[in-house]
């Protein structure tokens, strides 16, 4: 009995909280709370309150109902309200009357001529173009070529050149004279200018192979007045050997040697196959000097017969 008036009187004393509206809101129960939100809505509609109901006791927590407010109720209401289609544009409405047959105002008549007008000047200019782009700069100037010849074209006129000298066999022609120079005898001197790489002279002569000259130049070393004039060369991979100690009045086999200050060079060229000597201007040669070119022989035993080799 004791136990049962406790619980008793707990359940009045929380009862007596609930009708003074001093219990939590979570205790409430749904049905209070939907009466009170009616209560506040028909206030301010005009109509008179139901009756107040007896106030019971709470429910449970885990009964209680989520109650919508109406501020967001009105919220929701007024998003259905407004409208999500986009505004007719002005440019629509022209279109729908011009459809429909209503005449265009006066300002619209202007904006259509000038967009005419800007459309046309467009096309003038664009095909100003495509007239120009036929015109060439040969119409109004003369087409000036240049005067400059390629390599290719300074090769072959040099090539020919050098064919033709060959051919000849007359040194007399070329540029050059025979003179006789102190302490050295016979030389060759530039009678005209020579640019560099230019053709000279021919080092003219017997061609032969190296077992033959070989034995030649051991003859002539038993005849220290007539001298040796061979000269041995490789070209692709070949020895060959010019022997121009015989006087035949071409003026190749007079120059003299210089190690120190030569201004020619020997180069091969093919004619017909065969394999010919020939000197060229190492640098450029002013007419009146003495043309030299090195003789290449280092031997021990060629410098001690013959020291001017080495100058």
């Amino acid at each position: 009995m004791a136990e049962h008036d406790q619980v008793t009187s707990q359940v009045a004393s929380r009862a007596t909280r609930s009708t003074q509206g001093k219990a939590p809101l979570s205790l409430k129960g749904s049905d209070i709370l939907e009466n009170e939100v009616n209560l506040v809505e028909d206030g301010k509609r005009g109509v008179d309150p139901a009756p107040t109901p007896t106030p019971q006791s709470p429910l449970t927590p885990h009964k209680i109902s989520r109650v919508e407010e109406s501020s967001l109720s009105n919220a929701l209401q007024k998003l259905k309200l407004l409208s999500l289609t986009p505004k007719k544009t002005t440019k629509d409405t022209k279109i729908k009357n011009r459809q429909a047959g209503s005449p265009p105002s006066t300002q619209q008549q202007e904006s259509e001529t000038n967009i005419q007008e800007a459309q046309a000047v467009a096309e003038a200019s664009n095909a100003a173009p495509v007239a120009n782009s036929r015109l060439k700069l040969t119409n109004f100037f003369p087409t000036r070529r240049s005067d400059r010849k390629s390599k290719a074209d300074l090769l072959k006129e040099q090539t020919d050149i050098i064919e033709a000298a060959l051919t000849t066999q007359d040194d007399t022609k070329l540029g050059i004279e025979v003179v006789t120079m102190d302490n050295k005898g016979r030389g060759i001197k530039a009678v005209k200018d020579f640019s560099k790489g230019e053709f000279v002279v021919e080092y003219a002569g017997d061609l032969v192979d190296v077992k033959t000259a070989e034995d030649l130049e051991a003859k002539y070393s038993m005849d220290t007045s007539k001298g040796c004039y061979m000269y041995y060369f490789k070209y692709k991979g070949k020895q060959y050997c010019v022997d121009a100690t015989s006087e035949s009045g071409r003026f190749g086999r007079l120059l003299n040697h210089s190690r120190i200050h030569p201004n020619c060079r020997t180069k091969v060229v093919m004619l017909d196959d065969i394999p010919r000597l020939i000197l060229v201007a190492k640098q450029d040669i002013l007419a009146g000097t003495e043309l030299l070119f090195d003789y290449g022989d280092r031997s021990k035993e060629s410098l001690k017969a013959h020291p001017w080799l080495s100058l």
